[in-house]
């Protein structure tokens, strides 16, 4: 088994959704709070037929990470331009400075 640590060869952002005061009243804007390096791997995959012959995506992936303050709230994950929802974060018990995130990808 290779080192954990040259795994993380992926390089990830974490953006936060933040209130932004603006002319039209208060919006939300995702704004970057850092940037790491990750190890992503597939999860699962599917489609589901929808109304009107459209399909949507069903795309999981498991994103581990260095320990960080992060929930799954507010925060998303942005990796070459795809943009990943948050589903779960747990820790890794057997590596203590690790955390794992269950993410889906986010198709607009």
């Amino acid at each position: 088994m290779s080192n954990l640590a040259s795994r993380l060869k992926n390089r990830i952002e974490i953006y936060e959704k933040r209130k932004v005061a603006g002319k039209l009243g208060t919006t939300y804007e995702d704004v970057l709070i850092k940037k790491f390096w990750g190890e992503i791997k597939f999860q699962s995959g599917s489609t589901i037929s929808g109304e009107g012959d459209t399909e949507a995506n069903n795309t999981r992936f498991k994103i581990r990470i260095r320990k960080t303050d992060i929930s799954s709230e507010n925060h998303t994950i942005v990796f070459r331009g795809l943009r990943f929802e948050i589903e779960y974060i747990y820790p890794d018990f057997k590596k203590n400075g690790f955390i794992d995130l269950l993410v889906k990808l986010k198709t607009e």
